[in-house]
């Protein structure tokens, strides 16, 4: 997120529990807190995009390097989540938040690849939800 830009927090009730956890996990997958997951999806459901081709533009390249890897990373961190900066694993953890916390404290607030290592990748399929006529 770019710096000085004018936040706010936003609290939700009523989320369904497995829509959250399958939000966390695209989160993870795409190596993004879920609020950077929660931010861009907002966006795109507003129209408002570029924020989110930035965020993922600057992380493309660790990503590529991500999956090229992926079968050699599996075999140290499988089942882990690595944060990944500039084609380099910088830390690893099984929890994605103590993972998330401790690299945005030490590199600061920005788009960075934090993928679930496996050794094929996964396919997730996240129900559309719809609106029911009353």
């Amino acid at each position: 997120m770019a710096q000085g830009q004018d936040t706010a927090t936003l609290y939700l009730r009523g989320i369904p529990r497995t829509l959250v956890r399958e939000a966390k996990a695209e989160a993870a997958r795409r190596g993004m807190s879920l609020t950077a997951f929660a931010r861009d999806a907002l966006a795109r459901a507003l129209g408002k995009t570029g924020e989110d081709d930035e965020g993922i533009r600057s992380i493309r390249p660790d990503l590529e390097w991500f999956e090229a890897n992926r079968k050699r990373l599996a075999k140290r961190y499988r089942d882990e989540y690595v944060a990944v900066i500039d084609r380099k694993v910088v830390d690893h953890d099984r929890d994605f938040g103590a993972l998330a916390m401790r690299v945005f404290a030490k590199h600061g607030y920005r788009s960075i690849a934090m993928p679930l290592v496996t050794p094929e990748q996964r396919v997730v399929h996240v129900r559309s939800p719809r609106v029911v006529a009353p």
